[in-house]
């Protein structure tokens, strides 16, 4: 496990803890599964969205159950509102097939991954203004006067995904951390893991110099009237 690279996605560094290596492995074996069954996946999406008439998401949550002899027990969508779906129909039937390499098979449990349209979901990163735009017209807004961003036309935003990957007010949990670092070891192409750190960066807030701290000294000094916190 790459642990400068998972680094950049956490704000501490520290030692990973055997689980999470052990989790790391086998979400890597599990995603190569699903790469190799890539060609059906992209065709479900794709009929998807040829049925509905526009492209709604290139990624999709699921939870993958794994039976005690380390075959897929079962397959469902990972949030209720896409449960009984176009989306739940098309990618169950897309991964029925789904099974871990005979060498090694995969570990009993509950894993929670994003099943991908990747030739959809890699050309959709490209375009960086739009991934996730609605983080960025959130800042952009924030730094103008009322009078100006009341002036800003209102824009429906589609579904970015999975937007608060990209949002550094959302911290990203060590789980969720060792998935995308997965996703970014089985799909080198994405680059996911350098866009995620760089685009966490480029909206993150600098503290401006007139920033006091701690500044709840200063709420002492007015309220006593005196100008020494100690007074």
């Amino acid at each position: 496990m790459n642990e400068k690279i998972f680094a950049r996605l956490r704000d501490w560094v520290e030692p990973a803890h055997p689980g999470v290596v052990q989790l790391f492995d086998d979400l890597i074996s599990i995603y190569q599964g699903i790469r190799g069954k890539q060609g059906a996946i992209d065709k479900a999406f794709d009929e998807v969205s040829r049925q509905i008439g526009f492209v709604i998401t290139t990624t999709v949550p699921v939870v993958l159950e794994i039976g005690d002899r380390g075959m897929v027990k079962g397959i469902s969508m990972g949030a209720e509102h896409l449960k009984g779906t176009l989306f739940d129909k098309a990618l169950t039937a897309a991964l029925r097939d789904l099974k871990p390499p005979e060498t090694s098979p995969w570990r009993a449990g509950s894993y929670s991954l994003y099943i991908l349209w990747a030739d959809a979901f890699k050309l959709k990163l490209r375009t960086d203004w739009m991934e996730p735009a609605h983080f960025v017209k959130d800042r952009f807004l924030e730094g103008l006067r009322p009078d100006v961003a009341a002036r800003v036309p209102a824009r429906p935003i589609p579904w970015v995904e999975p937007a608060h990957w990209f949002d550094p007010g959302i911290a990203i949990a060590v789980e969720e951390a060792v998935l995308i670092e997965a996703i970014d070891e089985v799909y080198p192409e994405f680059k996911l893991v350098e866009r995620i750190a760089s685009m966490r960066a480029a909206l993150r807030r600098p503290v401006r110099p007139e920033v006091k701290e701690p500044a709840h000294f200063r709420r002492f000094e007015h309220r006593f009237g005196s100008e020494t916190p100690e007074e």
